[in-house]
């Protein structure tokens, strides 16, 4: 396909792009060049990406039809304090979820806490959020979506959780829309972040993927296991324990029913 950039740099919101043919990561990419002298926001894009990275060990499967990118943000320049930072992937999932259920209107997506989004129950979306050691501070928010990469063809062990925007609709947008729309709604979102935080906070609860079910969440230093109460304000998932109710800023779910 071709990469038309015309109308992302035409927003204004991005001001550097850079494009390859194929990288092993956008996110290794962006952390190796995070003290680029060149305008921020910039946007770091490949067509396929061969290494991609999930958080902790885990991996991003990303064959050709996926879209690949991170984004690499100056916190202070957009007026988000870094008490705010742990909020960003909610705030992003959030986002993305806005950006993306217009495209598939008979989905049911959701932000699944703290940095996955699904569709009818199935992984349509990663990010990651990595603070490379520069100054200024910058951060670096990868993104993978399933666009145009169906499930069909995924490995077997990844197709039983795993969707595409091309699974759920005859009609999917190119990545290039996708990217436009998600870019916008990001702009959109840090915005309020830096601004009016809580008013972001009732799309989170209302997209939670988590709240009544049954989690075990693990944040390396203890293991929760409880019914999921939802997301508070400031992006913190709430877990009703035998304990009595317990706040996880951080951490990775490890099961949910």
């Amino acid at each position: 396909m071709s990469w038309d950039f015309g109308a992302i740099q035409a927003a204004g919101w991005i001001q550097t792009v850079d494009f390859f043919d194929e990288l092993g990561s956008t996110n290794d990419y962006a952390i190796r060049t995070a003290s680029d002298s060149r305008p921020h926001p910039r946007l770091v894009v490949c067509d396929h990406q061969q290494a991609g990275r999930g958080r902790g060990a885990n991996r991003w499967w990303a064959n050709p039809g996926a879209l690949t990118f991170s984004v690499v943000i100056e916190p202070h320049a957009i007026g988000i304090p870094m008490d705010r930072w742990p909020t960003l992937s909610v705030a992003i999932g959030g986002a993305i979820c806005e950006a993306i259920a217009p495209c598939i209107p008979s989905s049911d997506v959701r932000l699944k806490w703290p940095n996955d989004v699904y569709a009818d129950g199935r992984k349509l979306c990663g990010i990651l959020v990595e603070v490379p050691q520069v100054t200024p501070p910058r951060l670096v928010i990868g993104i993978g979506v399933n666009v145009a990469n169906s499930a069909r063809h995924a490995p077997p062990e990844v197709q039983a959780r795993m969707t595409s925007l091309v699974d759920l609709s005859e009609s999917a947008p190119t990545r290039v829309e996708v990217l436009e729309r998600i870019l916008s709604q990001l702009e959109r979102d840090l915005g309020c972040l830096a601004q009016a935080p809580v008013s972001l906070a009732n799309g989170w609860r209302q997209r939670c993927l988590l709240t009544g079910r049954t989690v075990t969440l693990s944040d390396g230093v203890r293991k929760l296991s409880g019914a999921c109460q939802g997301i508070d304000d400031d992006g913190a998932l709430r877990i009703y324990t035998e304990f009595g109710p317990q706040r996880c800023l951080g951490g990775t779910i490890e099961a949910f029913e």
